[in-house]
């Protein structure tokens, strides 16, 4: 008998729409019911390794590939696309990495100017708000980063519960002759242990 040529490799074996899980048949070109589960083409492709025939008979290519049976060669456009992808998961590495655990916001309490305490010191009313993002509690202390002064913290030591917020006010408390106007800047610590986790700069409020 002779060989129907027009069928190349192909021996109406079935087998590649027999595991076909919508029933279609991939023989007959591309389809709307193909969910691209390759299970047609690892079927095919032991088919083909039984009767000793070249693999590849159903694949994933381009129209231009099939006619002119060229195969995918690494092009200046798969280049390109490579390292645009390197730069993002380089990218998402690094934010990966620098992520803090805990992100922290100070702020002047509104409507509070300053207090001047018996002992000559002044003091400026603040509010902190902590983000803990891990899932551990996560005790934290405030310094002050320029001068030299005191932090008092209102209740409890700060310690933020895990996957949580927390808010706390406290006083800055500096000696007068550190402050020769009536506006200062000054930064603001946010340490977990002896890492310093964020820096927030205020403004600190004296007499004139």
């Amino acid at each position: 008998a002779k060989l129907d040529l027009s069928q190349g490799d192909c021996i109406d074996c079935f087998a590649c729409v027999r595991v076909c899980p919508t029933g279609i048949d991939i023989r007959n070109g591309t389809q709307l019911e193909c969910v691209n589960c390759t299970a047609c083409i690892d079927a095919c492709d032991d088919i083909m390794t039984k009767i000793s025939k070249p693999l590849g008979l159903i694949r994933i290519d381009s129209e231009e590939n099939i006619a002119t049976g060229k195969k995918n060669k690494f092009n200046w456009r798969v280049a390109a696309y490579s390292a645009v992808l390197v730069l993002l998961l380089c990218f998402l590495g690094f934010l990966v990495a620098s992520r803090t655990d805990v992100d922290a916001t100070v702020l002047r309490t509104p409507g509070q100017i300053y207090q001047t305490l018996p002992d000559g010191r002044i003091a400026n009313l603040y509010s902190i708000k902590l983000a803990n993002k891990t899932r551990r509690d996560v005790p934290l202390t405030i310094k002050l980063e320029d001068l030299e002064g005191e932090v008092q913290v209102i209740g409890n030591k700060l310690t933020v519960a895990g996957e949580s917020y927390y808010q706390s006010p406290f006083f800055i408390k500096i000696n007068a002759d550190q402050l020769s106007k009536r506006k200062t800047k000054i930064r603001i610590g946010v340490y977990q242990g002896h890492k310093r986790i964020e820096v927030a700069e205020t403004t600190f409020m004296a007499p004139r």
